[in-house]
């Protein structure tokens, strides 16, 4: 199955909630790339707008579909038509864009400063050879299929005079007639249903990139700040008490805190939790009142012995 939203980008956002801003040099440069994440999440979520303005009800939508076969592969979005498929590069960036028709590179100007960056053709191009490879291993029928770079901002400037592939670069506002064109140009060689089980057979074949986040950043668990956060003034201070959560900072008491701390502590665990680590992160001396705590919240238990452990039933599909 394919997240919702990106399971890297929540567990950065989930680290970075647990990592003191004075944890030099590491906060600076994960906040940097949860930045990065966050940016390229957003313009793929902009660009969906435009992909549901098509006056077309047959196309199936696939959003951030990684495959790992030979060679991983994602596709920021997969559109699946009747008689053809496109595969779209979403770049959400600002500033003047200009492509470099010799040396193949996007040249971004801004505020003075220039930053070059690889040409998204040569990305989706790949993307392409990898999932015709994967379409035919699985017998699956080729259509012609195009790929294209959308850029999302709107304080994105394209200079695209000299650049020969042109027309396959794009702003996301033009998406809609460009696959119109494309649909009044193929007749269709499936049928809806066939194209409906591809979609599915695709979905279910997507798997989240391994990314254990405390081992990738040498983060020591002892550096993850511990406790019930205070939906209230946001102090990890909160004490259980008589079946609820309060905080002696401010008064406030809360039924549920928890939730959103056992989330935070599957992400950053690949979603494996134990007795032992909820008595920490939560700050909980009894092991009996943590195993009531887990077993009422949503949460999977896996094994009965002292192996056991917990699975967060809303990341189960992907961790």
């Amino acid at each position: 199955m394919i997240p919702p939203s990106s399971i890297k980008l929540s567990k950065h956002e989930a680290l970075l909630q647990r990592l003191s801003e004075h944890h030099p040099p590491l906060y600076p440069m994960i906040y940097e790339r949860y930045r990065r994440f966050d940016s390229g999440q957003t313009g793929e979520a902009n660009l969906e707008y435009y992909l549901h303005q098509t006056q077309l009800t047959d196309l199936q939508l696939l959003n951030g579909l990684r495959i790992e076969k030979q060679y991983p592969f994602q596709i920021d979005w997969l559109v699946l038509g009747l008689g053809f498929r496109i595969l779209l590069e979403v770049k959400n960036i600002t500033g003047t864009i200009y492509f470099d028709p010799h040396s193949r590179q996007l040249i971004r100007e801004k505020d003075d400063t220039k930053n070059i960056f690889p040409d998204p053709l040569f990305q989706v191009e790949r993307q392409y050879v990898h999932l015709r490879n994967f379409l035919l291993s699985q017998n699956i029928k080729q259509l012609p299929t195009y790929t294209a770079a959308v850029f999302v901002n709107r304080n994105a400037e394209l200079q695209l005079h000299d650049y020969p592939e042109r027309h396959r670069i794009m702003i996301a506002q033009a998406i809609p007639s460009f696959i119109e064109k494309l649909a009044s140009n193929h007749y269709a060689e499936i049928s809806c249903s066939q194209n409906q089980q591809i979609a599915s057979f695709l979905t279910n074949q997507h798997k989240e990139a391994f990314f254990p986040i405390l081992e990738k950043y040498e983060i020591a668990w002892e550096d993850i700040i511990k406790g019930v956060r205070c939906p209230h003034c946001q102090q990890y201070a909160m004490k259980r008490d008589r079946m609820r959560w309060q905080c002696p900072l401010c008064g406030v008491r809360s039924a549920n805190a928890h939730l959103q701390t056992l989330f935070e502590l599957a992400l950053l665990t690949e979603n494996r939790i134990t007795n032992k680590l909820a008595r920490e992160f939560l700050q909980v001396a009894s092991q009996d009142l943590i195993k009531k705590i887990l077993n009422r919240s949503p949460l999977i238990c896996i094994g009965k012995t002292k192996g056991a452990y917990y699975k967060h039933i809303d990341l189960i599909d992907y961790l």
